[in-house]
């Protein structure tokens, strides 16, 4: 029987089968772009790879006795669960005032989601400041302008603006959710920051949050390494199934089951914003 080593939590473990795998797979110990590799090879894959199927499977290999590499790696696996199963509780079990049970237990990783709820903030604030900044400016006022900057003032433009705009950002960030419990990007596409106690952050905690997305994620809003960052948070999520500061600061992410309702209204509130936020100073905003 072909068995198989995985990559997690910065260790490898195995050997298992693919069976096995699926079943980590489903119960989020991997996720598609986990390491993976042969037992007889040296060459890792990412999981999603394998193109392993349910229909690969039979009925009573998928319900029959627990044998799934989960309880063959012992402790570590298991506690993995735990901790799964007890944030679900704890984020479903949460006070009379909040949700209620079972909207918020998909604590799985859904990096995308998280993606553009953050860029729809950002976008929602460049529009807020730049627009007001520029209003008084035509396109050809602007390319004047842009035309008589020396290459060492545009660089300068290009570090220094971001770098402001980032820092604004978590400012801003940090008001609301101590404020509010959310964002409207957070809100729209159904995503909570919760602390150890699976309760919405104090303003202190959200401040070290944001701090370290400003630093660590992107990278002080600096061009190219702020992309580079950026793609580095999207690997750690999909592999280790959390980001750097998430992991530092012990935060949980819980989100909203994904229904079709939810998917739908953010789909035109997403599309209603961007169609009422077009502006002829666009392409001088973009690369933020």
């Amino acid at each position: 029987m072909e068995t198989w080593y995985y990559w997690a939590d910065n260790q490898e473990f195995g050997p298992v089968t693919k069976l096995d795998l699926y079943k980590l797979y489903k119960a989020n110990v991997i996720a598609g772009y986990s390491f993976v590799r042969a037992k007889d090879s040296d060459t890792w894959l990412a999981y999603k790879e394998l193109r392993i199927r349910r229909s690969d499977f039979t009925w009573d290999e998928l319900n029959g006795p627990k044998s799934n590499g989960r309880e063959l790696n012992g402790d570590r696996l298991r506690a993995n669960d735990d901790q799964q199963l007890s944030t679900s509780d704890a984020v479903s079990k949460q006070g009379p005032n909040d949700h209620p049970k079972g909207i918020w237990n998909d604590v799985s990783p859904h990096p995308w989601r998280r993606y553009f709820a953050r860029w729809v903030d950002i976008s929602i604030y460049a529009n807020l400041i730049f627009s007001p900044l520029l209003a008084k400016f035509t396109p050809d006022d602007l390319n004047k302008y842009s035309e008589q900057l020396s290459l060492l003032e545009l660089i300068a433009i290009l570090i220094i603006v971001p770098v402001i705009f980032f820092g604004v950002v978590a400012i801003v960030n940090t008001v609301l959710i101590g404020a509010f419990g959310t964002t409207v990007g957070k809100c729209l596409l159904g995503i909570k920051v919760l602390g150890k106690d699976n309760r919405g952050l104090t303003i202190q905690s959200t401040a070290k949050r944001e701090a370290l997305v400003y630093i660590k994620g992107f990278a002080l809003g600096l061009p190219v390494l702020s992309l580079i960052a950026q793609m580095y948070g999207y690997f750690d999520l999909t592999m280790d199934k959390q980001t750097v500061w998430d992991k530092e600061l012990n935060t949980t992410i819980a989100h909203r089951e994904n229904n079709g309702l939810q998917f739908w209204i953010g789909l035109i509130v997403i599309g209603v914003y961007l169609y009422f936020s077009q502006s002829p100073y666009s392409p001088y905003l973009a690369w933020l």
